[in-house]
Parts: C-alpha cells; structure tokens; sequence
C-alpha cells in the first residue's frame, strides 16, 4: 500500500522540484534586490523628508501633501516587495516538505 502512494507521488514530485528551484531562487534574488533597493530607497525618502520639511515651512501644502504620498507609495511598494519574497521563500519550504515526505 505504501509503495502504491510512493508512485503516485512520483510525478507530482518530479513536477514539483523545478517549481522549488524557481522560488528558491526567486527568494535569494528577490532577497538581495530588496536590501539593496532599501538603501536607496531610504535614502529617496529622506531627501523627500527635508522637501517636504522645506515645503512645510514655505506652507506650500499641496507640495506638503503630494510628497507625503509619495513616501507612502515608496514605503506600500517595499513592504510588498518584501511580502512576496518572503511568500515565495515560504512557498519554496512547502514543497521541499512534499518533496521529502
């Protein structure tokens, strides 16, 4: 019995095992891509922060506002970056778990 679900795992876990690759490698690039684009992308938003301290002062609020969304656009597009990196990762570590059962 045991060895009649072993074979039918077989393809599935043949097909399986190029998927883990793509992720896992999708994880470590995207992983990389990420922290470097943080440094970057931390350094857009500070000098979005001294404009927008500027534009403050000026009381140009319009300019105040528009630079406060894009703070939060950068922030939005990071943190969901990170997000799928992560979920593929986790996606990666499940099918490694089938592969190994």
């Amino acid at each position: 019995m045991e060895t009649d679900m072993r074979l039918l795992k077989l393809p599935l876990k043949l097909l399986a095992l190029p998927l883990m690759l793509a992720l896992y490698t999708l994880h470590i690039i995207g992983k990389l891509a990420s922290n470097l684009s943080a440094y970057v992308i931390g350094l857009l938003m500070l000098v979005v922060l001294v404009c927008g301290i500027q534009q403050a002062y000026l009381r140009e609020w319009l300019n105040v506002a528009i630079l406060i969304g894009v703070e939060a656009v950068c922030v939005a597009l990071q943190f969901s970056a990170m997000f799928v990196v992560e979920l593929a990762g986790e996606w990666a570590g499940s099918i490694g778990a089938f592969l190994h059962s």
